[in-house]
């Protein structure tokens, strides 16, 4: 019998995974894969290693996915709502944690582990009593419908469908201080975090290691 042929790109695609993974940040938890319909429409195009532009800043900004969506730094405010943040799982309505992240072993210093591997926190838009999700998932008509047909269209038409996609999303997400300061974007209070994990949030000048050291070593709280 014939013995199967070896697909040199999907030994390349192999190798690439791999390499991302030890490129972007060195500590990477590892999760299990989410059912392709629960996933959001981000990943139709992106990895689970989104930032891969800049050099110097991508391990830090990939290693945020483990705490939030991608929505929760790019949302696009929207006219008449208010933007709240919450707990966010695929698979539960109502998550009640322990997170991931929001507080340390007192033995190890460590990041507490969890059960809970699939929830993370997430914007959504208020208005009154109204609160609607900000996430776009793969199960969506127009996500299904895109999949289906993206191999038969031009690199342009592909192009502006991605546009609604990123009809509640901006380019650029928010800078450090945004969240990293006291009185920041997030309440780390109301969000569940643990008061040493605040403190060392809030006070994390991200932008200071970043612009006056070439070479800078990742703070325990990140471990």
């Amino acid at each position: 019998m014939e013995e199967k042929k070896r697909s040199a790109i999907l030994e390349d695609v192999k190798r690439q995974e791999e390499y991302e993974k030890h490129r972007h940040f060195h500590n990477v938890v590892e999760y299990p894969t989410l059912p392709g319909k629960e996933l959001t429409v981000c990943f139709i195009c992106h990895s689970d290693y989104p930032h891969s532009k800049n050099k110097k800043v991508r391990a830090l900004l990939n290693m945020h996915t483990q705490f939030f969506v991608c929505e929760t730094c790019h949302i696009q405010e929207k006219k008449g709502y208010e933007i709240v943040y919450k707990w966010y799982n695929p698979l539960e309505k109502e998550p009640k944690g322990p997170f991931f992240g929001t507080s340390y072993d007192p033995e190890t210093g460590n990041l507490v582990p969890v059960k809970d591997q699939f929830s993370r926190i997430a914007p959504y838009f208020k208005s009154g009593d109204t609160l609607l999700s900000a996430i776009q998932h793969q199960e969506s008509d127009l996500a299904q419908d895109y999949m289906r047909v993206r191999d038969q269209l031009t690199p342009v038409q592909r192009e502006n469908v991605k546009k609604k996609f990123h009809v509640s999303t901006k380019p650029k997400g928010h800078e450090c201080k945004v969240c990293h300061s006291k009185k920041g974007l997030l309440d780390f209070r109301k969000l569940g975090f643990a008061e040493n994990r605040i403190v060392d949030l809030e006070q994390l000048n991200i932008a200071g290691m970043i612009t006056k050291y070439e070479k800078f070593y990742i703070p325990n709280l990140f471990k």
